[in-house]
């Protein structure tokens, strides 16, 4: 599957059991995480904010439970029922499944035919305060290379 020309593998396949793979997920969280800190509510509303905010969020990386690499999905579109959201080209997940997603000050676009990737800077200060002006406390980490919204911990 591609994004504009970058190449974007499958994460599943779209015929899976959303529910079957939501129970999974919280399996696997139970097993493998020592606390939960965000909910579906409080994923839908840091989505709904960001997303209603007019901000250009240039991208962003996710990682899933039970996974080791990193995805860079397009900006989560929230997905009835209230327990998903899309991450294209990834396909719908259960908001359950993010261990982690990350605004980064500086996002890497892959261009084809050999171009060198393109540098696109994202206002992290500016997500940072529409993540603030929604009154919730989310779990923030300040990393390196940004703001690390935290769902689980290990």
């Amino acid at each position: 599957m591609t994004i504009g020309a970058q190449f974007v593998p499958k994460r599943r396949d779209p015929a899976v059991d959303m529910n079957a793979l939501r129970l999974s997920a919280k399996k696997e969280v139970a097993q493998n995480y020592s606390t939960s800190l965000m909910s579906n509510t409080k994923w839908r509303t840091l989505f709904k904010a960001l997303g209603t905010s007019g901000i250009d969020i240039k991208g962003i990386a996710v990682k899933f439970v039970g996974e080791s690499q990193e995805w860079s999905p397009v900006f989560p579109i929230l997905y009835p029922p209230h327990a998903y959201v899309d991450l294209w080209p990834l396909n719908v997940c259960p908001l359950v499944e993010i261990e982690w997603i990350e605004f980064r000050r500086i996002v890497v676009e892959k261009r084809p035919n050999n171009v060198p990737p393109a540098l696109l800077p994202q206002d992290v200060d500016a997500i940072r305060a529409v993540i603030d002006a929604t009154g919730k406390r989310f779990p923030i980490e300040v990393t390196e290379q940004g703001l690390r919204i935290v769902g689980h911990l290990k």
